[in-house]
Formats: structure tokens, C-alpha cells, sequence
């Protein structure tokens, strides 16, 4: 059984891409897509983070030290992991001062964080301290949900104030913050912050190149997050023989398939490289039926040390390492291992059928 399943959250819209649905949402309530002002400026606030290549890299590679400790504490007051891309917005994970006296990587101000219990004194600001100031933060987030009753509205006012925020509602008459006129900071801040997760989460949507790109980069080649080191003739052997070998495939009640494959030789990578997976099992996803010991080949990318391959199938059947991540790591391609070919699995299939039995009838339906 394969360890790491992808998991789909409800209620989340889809996001036609080049024919292709992408998942937007925000701690799992709907950002409106269909509405055109909405998605015209969450790809104007992505378009404007692209623009600064060689910082995603870098940020990534701080996210990994913070996370870690920032998650758990999220998950202990039961606030959506989604807001650990908050900071990213608030401070860009440093303990930055505002010119207004924000403080840290939550960026809290002096008169909240005496009502959140933190020591704020000439000498000592726990504000500077990430695991106190994630407690507080968390503590604060609780309290604008249990006044606003949406998690987007809360991280809203965690940038406003949960008085503005509810006035607002009030004198406009809804509580829809894509709705709402509200003043510059705010009006862009949920869009930061999904623009962040997304090009944390998706990246590979937004490569030139790529077959569901959002954006068409006619004039642009390679990863528009970094230039790739060149590889040397010495360092070709490391990439002769790509191995990708994982288990039978697997079915699971979330409608995801997993498949066996393995990716054939190559003398080197480097982006935009053509790969080549051949399949070990039958692939029946999404209305795709292709035979074992059959090829797929698609274009390659590198984004942050990770390899993301273009299968030519949108989001319908993906690559994933075992580590239950999107992509194969950099490293990986190197000596070979196990990852995952993941497809929507198609409902006519006989292996699907042949699960049905142990699903409750709710399920079958």
C-alpha cells in the first residue's frame, strides 16, 4: 500500500487552464475564479512575484526551516495549515520592524502582543521569538474566525483589524471579502497570499513551456524561477540512467490511481529536457487508456531542486515522488528511486469496480 495518498479537500472550484482544471481555495472555502476581476488580479499579484526569480528559491528554502515548527502549533489551535503562508506575506519569514512597530515573523504590534500575553520590553520582544509569537498569532487568528465566521475574512482582519473588517460588511451589506471595497493593503492581501501558495504548491503552472501553463511566455525559455547551472561532461554519467520503479497499481476510495513506471535513459538533464516514462501497468485515468510497456514523454523543469515533468496530461495524471510531493528530486534523478504516476481513476475501469465492494453503498452512488 502506498504510504503518502493525495488527498482531495471538498468544496474547492475549478480553475479551467488551458483545458485543463486547476483547484484554487483558500483554508478550503472557494476563491471565485469565474468572476473575472477576481482571477485578473490573482494572476496580476502572481505575475508580479515572478518577476523576482531568484528570491522563490531562497524563500523556499527558509519555508523549510519554519514550517516545521509553525505547523504543529497551527494544527494545535485548529487553525488551516494555509496560514503558514501568512507570514511569507507579513515578513517574508524574518523579524522584520514595520514602520508602523509590527513586529517579527507574524508582524504583531506592541498593544496586541501584551493582549496575547507577549513580553514587549527595550531588552526582550518575544515577538522576535517564533514559537511564542506562533502561540499568539494563533490565538489571534481563533478570535477574528470566531467573530467573522470565515477564515478568509480573519486573515483579512488579521491585516485590518476585525473592526474594519466588520464595518465594512456591515455598511456594504456582505461578507464576501472578494466583494467588499476595502482599503489597498487589504484588498490585496488574501490575493498574496494565494499567490504564494500557489507557486509554493503549483509551481509548474506557472512555467513557460508548460502544458497547462496560466501564462503564455512566448519569449521566455527555461524555468521562470532560475536559470539552470550548466552540466558538465564530467557530471553526464550521474544522469545516464534514470529508474523510477513503485509498486502494482493502486486504487484508492479517493478516486486516485497509482501507477508503476519507469523513466528511461538519459545522458544529462537540464530544463526543457524531453523524458521518457515507459509504463509498467495498464493506465486508465480520466477517459486515458494507454497499455503497459507503453512510453510517455514530456518536457522537464527544474524549480527549486525539484524536476517536474509535463506528461502532456494537464492535472489528469501527474508525477510524484514518494515523498507524497509533486515532481522528482533533483538528487533522485541521480541514483534512481521509487515514485508515483497518479491519475483520477476512471469509474468503468474493472480494478475500479473491482473495489466497489468495499466501499459503503454511500460511496458507490
Amino acid at each position: 500500500m502506498i504510504k503518502h495518498l493525495f488527498l482531495i479537500t471538498g468544496c474547492l472550484l475549478l480553475l479551467t487552464v488551458s483545458g485543463q482544471a486547476q483547484q484554487i481555495d483558500f483554508c478550503g472555502e472557494v476563491v471565485p475564479m469565474k468572476r473575472d476581476f477576481v482571477s485578473y488580479r490573482l494572476m496580476d499579484v502572481i505575475k508580479r512575484n515572478l518577476r523576482y526569480q531568484g528570491y522563490l528559491p531562497a524563500l523556499r528554502g527558509k519555508a523549510e526551516l519554519y514550517f516545521p515548527v509553525i505547523e504543529p502549533i497551527l494544527q494545535q489551535y485548529q487553525v488551516p495549515l494555509d496560514f503558514k503562508y501568512l507570514p511569507i506575506v507579513e515578513s517574508g519569514l524574518s523579524n522584520a520592524t514595520s514602520p508602523v512597530g509590527a513586529q517579527g515573523v507574524w508582524q504583531i504590534m506592541p498593544g496586541t502582543a501584551a493582549d496575547l500575553g507577549l513580553t514587549v520590553s527595550a531588552g526582550y520582544d518575544e515577538r522576535n521569538h517564533l514559537i511564542k509569537a506562533t502561540h499568539a498569532a494563533c490565538k489571534l487568528i481563533r478570535m477574528l474566525h470566531d467573530q467573522l465566521h470565515s477564515w478568509t475574512l480573519a486573515a483579512a482582519a488579521y491585516n485590518a483589524g476585525s473592526g474594519n473588517i466588520s464595518r465594512n460588511i456591515k455598511r456594504q451589506g456582505s461578507s464576501d471579502y472578494y466583494q467588499l471595497l476595502l482599503n489597498n493593503e487589504t484588498a490585496q492581501y488574501i490575493y498574496k497570499i494565494i499567490a504564494i501558495k500557489q507557486l509554493f504548491e503549483s509551481p509548474e503552472l506557472y512555467m513557460p513551456g508548460f502544458g497547462y501553463n496560466v501564462f503564455s511566455k512566448s519569449t521566455s525559455n527555461g524555468s521562470v524561477f532560475a536559470t539552470p547551472a550548466p552540466v558538465s561532461k564530467s557530471g553526464d554519467k550521474d544522469f545516464n540512467t534514470i529508474r523510477i520503479a513503485i509498486g502494482k497499481t493502486t486504487l484508492v476510495k479517493s478516486g486516485i490511481a497509482v501507477y508503476a513506471a519507469r523513466l528511461q535513459n538519459n545522458t544529462h538533464f537540464e530544463d526543457g529536457q524531453l523524458i521518457s516514462i515507459q509504463l509498467l501497468d495498464d493506465l486508465q485515468a480520466n477517459g486515458v487508456y494507454i497499455r503497459k510497456n507503453s512510453s510517455l514523454s514530456g518536457k522537464g523543469w527544474l524549480v527549486s531542486n525539484r524536476v517536474y515533468v509535463d506528461l502532456g496530461f494537464g492535472n489528469s495524471i501527474v508525477l510524484y515522488a514518494e515523498d507524497g510531493k509533486k515532481g522528482v528530486p533533483a538528487d533522485l534523478l541521480k541514483t534512481g528511486g521509487a515514485v508515483q504516476l497518479r491519475g483520477v481513476a476512471d469509474h468503468k475501469s474493472t480494478a475500479w469496480n473491482n473495489l466497489l465492494p468495499e466501499m459503503p453503498l454511500a460511496m458507490q452512488q
